[in-house]
């Protein structure tokens, strides 16, 4: 039997770096799109997750966490549900998480009449549908005759799962340790090849584009990025089009953005230490949008992540130069043979211009 092991997260999980995630060996992840019956009740996640992760080359299911009171509700949920999702395409299932403290009282006909109605929602608009829910849920509050026509995503966390029935994904550890992602993750472990599967059949937004003509991918990609010096952001640059920054103007923040894949980047203030890497790029984030922390930076460190849908892999490419000085080498991500140094710039001397591309 094939085994894919995933993650499936939402707004809990916070930032993730996707690149490292599909680096940790995880084939695929679960997304929360969003809970409730109103679509203001998105995952304010999702839409990130959904990116990253695609950029990442990590494919993608989604679940809508349930708290319908009626099939009527479960049915509005479903609505919500299909709005969020809209235009994307999803190589593993579209699940209804049952499992919320107030349902626990309903009796199995109404629980499960709840569950059906949601699900034949999905099915009818040409989603490949998934229902989760506990071990004790599945034996005591659902009817999984009624339920066998889905596929189960059996939620146990035990060494070994001792499900009864038929499940094509178990989630076996809320307590799993990823790299890219801060703190505990769910993690699962899927039995079927959902993404064979689901596009064979044209589900899941794939069937337009199963008849579409197949065009060669665009392998280019383009690094925004721009400076602050002397308290001002300067505008931005596109790719070798100019340098960032003033000449004579010592840097002291910087930001960083690509169109596809993603980037890493940190600085190095003068008399001090490299400062945390930064993913983000928001001129208003002090946090994760630039970076630096208002002292005169002598060095930066850049990394590129290569998405899986392009080859060969593309690296940084970057130099910098001191206050009204030439520039110094350019440096390739963070490599260090070939008399480079992991980055760009001179501990100790202030920096006043930058330039990158992605090659």
């Amino acid at each position: 039997m094939a085994e894919f092991q995933g993650i499936d997260v939402s707004k809990h999980q916070g930032g993730i770096l996707w690149p490292q995630v599909k680096e940790a060996g995880i084939q695929f992840a679960i997304l929360r799109a969003g809970y409730g019956r109103e679509v203001s009740q998105k995952d304010v996640c999702f839409e990130e997750n959904y990116k990253n992760a695609k950029a990442a080359g990590i494919p993608v299911g989604a679940y809508w966490y349930s708290y319908a009171v009626d099939a009527e509700d479960a049915k509005k949920e479903a609505a919500a549900c299909l709005a969020c999702i809209k235009g994307k395409t999803f190589e593993y299932p579209i699940a209804y998480d049952v499992e919320d403290h107030s349902q626990a009282g309903f009796d199995k006909q109404k629980l499960t009449d709840i569950v059906t109605a949601f699900c034949e929602e999905l099915e009818a608009a040409g989603y490949y549908v998934m229902v989760y829910a506990n071990k004790n849920w599945l034996e005591t509050k659902l009817d999984y005759e009624r339920l066998k026509q889905y596929d189960i995503w059996l939620a146990q966390w035990a060494d070994e799962a001792d499900w009864a029935g038929d499940y094509g994904i178990w989630q076996y550890s809320n307590q799993g340790a990823v790299d890219g992602i801060d703190g505990r993750v769910d993690l699962d472990i899927a039995y079927k090849d959902y993404p064979d599967i689901i596009k064979g059949a044209g589900l899941n937004g794939f069937s337009e584009e199963a008849s579409a003509p197949v065009t060669p991918p665009d392998t280019n990609v383009d690094v925004i990025y721009c400076v602050r010096a002397g308290g001002k952001w300067y505008p931005e640059v596109k790719n070798l089009t100019d340098f960032a920054g003033v000449i004579g103007k010592a840097i002291t923040d910087i930001a960083i953005k690509v169109s596809k894949g993603s980037i890493k980047y940190r600085v190095h203030v003068k008399g001090g230490n490299w400062l945390p890497w930064v993913t983000g790029y928001n001129l208003k984030d002090a946090v994760n949008g630039y970076a630096g922390n208002g002292k005169e930076i002598d060095a930066v460190e850049v990394y590129y992540y290569t998405p899986d849908d392009i080859r060969p892999v593309k690296k940084a490419k970057y130099r910098v130069s001191p206050v009204k000085g030439g520039y110094w080498p350019w440096q390739y991500d963070d490599e260090t043979t070939n008399g480079q140094d992991g980055y760009a710039g001179m501990f100790g001397k202030k920096i006043d211009r930058v330039q990158i591309v992605i090659e």
